[in-house]
């Protein structure tokens, strides 16, 4: 590509990138993360442990595909958050009905921190609740 062609989009592009709506997404997630993040930091939990927890809940038993699925995350992150969520004594994994498929649950101590973490994620909520956009 030329340094002239290359020159001309820079100069029509330079300034949108606020325009970009994935961009404003991530951005905004961010922001929203961070607030669930700090009223959660009591409780022991980050806000994605919390979405993971809460899949597992709504299921009482949550094949590792599901929880993929449901989060829309890949399965290997789903294997690495799971894991370090059975390290911390919060969820088991079993086999399901067949070598492939491990299923996860809450532990009893998996339930406390849930239930402890309900007012850090209320607070959070309304926090959340509160942010008004500018446009």
């Amino acid at each position: 590509m030329a340094a002239t062609i290359q020159r001309e989009i820079i100069s029509a592009y330079r300034h949108r990138g606020l325009e970009c709506v994935c961009g404003n997404l991530r951005m905004a997630s961010r922001a929203i993360t961070s607030i669930y993040d700090a009223h959660l930091r009591g409780s022991g939990l980050t806000s994605s442990q919390l979405a993971l927890l809460w899949c597992v809940l709504a299921r009482e038993r949550a094949a590792m595909g599901e929880i993929a699925q449901t989060l829309l995350m890949d399965k290997t992150t789903v294997s690495r958050n799971v894991a370090a969520l059975v390290a911390s004594g919060l969820v088991r994994v079993r086999s399901g009905s067949d070598e492939r498929c491990r299923t996860v649950s809450l532990t009893a101590k998996g339930r406390r921190a849930f239930v402890a973490a309900m007012p850090a994620w209320e607070s959070a909520q309304a926090e959340a609740a509160r942010i008004r956009v500018p446009w």
